[in-house]
């Protein structure tokens, strides 16, 4: 059996094997699973009411109750809590579980104290001292504590990178702010009621790192995630490993004018216009506005403006890739990959590097499966 699928107790261990699998769509598909870059990937399954672990263990399928991994040719390949049962009926019982990344979402951050009463200050966290990978490693040990039991409990910290400042921060005296990332007055972020994922996800934005937990629960933070592998290639075309190819094109969330808005300490209004001269040249100038709540200096939202252009300054950024049997298997290939995508197909001419940040699987009920990429185009710098 290539693929298998074990059901286990909140503290993972092992309760029962799934042995009748439903179709879970009409391609007879038995499994699907994803894997995204910095988030959390999902699980999908149905169990036929015939399987013999009803029987042993009674209902073991309850959301968060729960749990369950998936297996590949006996290597763990993905875990997570279930969270769900869409359906429930005479043929099967239905399960959507998510990655453990998930339960940080679960958890919320702690508070800073009231220094006077009625001050206010006990409704946020406040960065302003330490390093971003110090802040890191706060969150995750008091997430870790405040689980109080299962799975975050048996996380780990692996590796966990301090950053340095992106290129276009500036000191209030609009000096040059460099080197390696340290909160102070011209870098605070503040939040009020967040979960541990959230802020670690906001605070991975402004440098734009990645961050994972792996499938042995040990979480790392780092400025690069993945493998450059530049001269791995796939290829839409005669003798190619690509069977289809995706370019969408989406004008309605595109801009290449974006004018961030949000407010400081004191609820002054800071607002910086952010411009992609390049699309600009192409498309004309196509103006919007996003504001960010927990933004509180100029340079923080510099970084959000920044990152945000990259993604919708274009009408193209995301490209899709569905593999044949030609392919690289996955192992060979993983989230956060930089690769390079070749399709020559009448009016489409792409050869870019691109960096896989999402993976779709599907597993067909004789244990093939059809792999599928998300790319983008990857950050500079990297």
């Amino acid at each position: 059996m290539v693929y298998q699928i074990e059901i286990l107790d909140k503290n993972r261990n092992f309760v029962a094997p799934v042995q009748v699998l439903a179709p879970i769509n009409s391609s007879q598909d038995t499994i699907y699973f994803t894997q995204r870059l910095s988030n959390w990937g999902q699980l999908k399954f149905r169990v036929g009411t015939k399987d013999p672990l009803f029987d042993a263990v009674g209902d073991c399928l309850e959301p968060h109750k729960y749990h369950v991994r998936l297996k590949r040719y006996g290597s763990v390949i993905w875990q997570g809590v279930i969270v769900k049962n869409p359906e429930r009926n005479r043929r099967y019982v239905e399960v959507v579980a998510y990655g453990y990344l998930f339960l940080l979402n679960k958890i919320l951050i702690r508070h800073d104290a009231s220094v006077t009463a009625g001050d206010g200050l006990d409704n946020y966290r406040t960065f302003n001292t330490g390093t971003m990978a110090t802040a890191i490693q706060t969150l995750l040990t008091e997430a870790i504590a405040d689980a109080g039991s299962g799975p975050v409990t048996a996380i780990t910290t692996g590796t966990i990178e301090n950053p340095n400042f992106p290129a276009n921060y500036t000191r209030a005296d609009n000096t040059a702010l460099t080197g390696a990332w340290t909160f102070g007055t011209d870098m605070t972020l503040q939040y009020d009621y967040r979960s541990a994922f959230y802020v670690i996800n906001s605070m991975a934005m402004y440098p734009a790192c990645d961050f994972e937990l792996t499938k042995d629960l040990v979480f790392n933070f780092k400025q690069f995630i993945g493998n450059k592998q530049p001269t791995l290639s796939f290829t839409y075309g005669e003798f190619g490993n690509v069977l289809d190819y995706n370019l969408p094109r989406d004008g309605d969330r595109m801009a290449n004018s974006l004018v961030g808005v949000a407010a400081d300490f004191g609820n002054q209004i800071l607002h910086i216009e952010e411009n992609d001269n390049v699309s600009q040249g192409i498309y004309g100038k196509i103006q919007d506005v996003a504001a960010y709540i927990d933004v509180k200096n100029k340079n923080a939202l510099r970084s959000r403006l920044t990152e945000e252009l990259r993604l919708i300054s274009v009408p193209d950024s995301e490209l899709q890739l569905t593999l044949n049997d030609r392919a690289y298997p996955l192992g060979q290939i993983g989230i956060g990959d930089i690769v390079r995508v070749k399709i020559n197909d009448h009016v489409v001419d792409f050869d870019q590097q691109r960096r896989i940040v999402g993976i779709n699987v599907n597993v067909s009920n004789n244990g093939s499966d059809k792999i599928k990429l998300f790319t983008n185009k990857p950050k500079e710098g990297i």
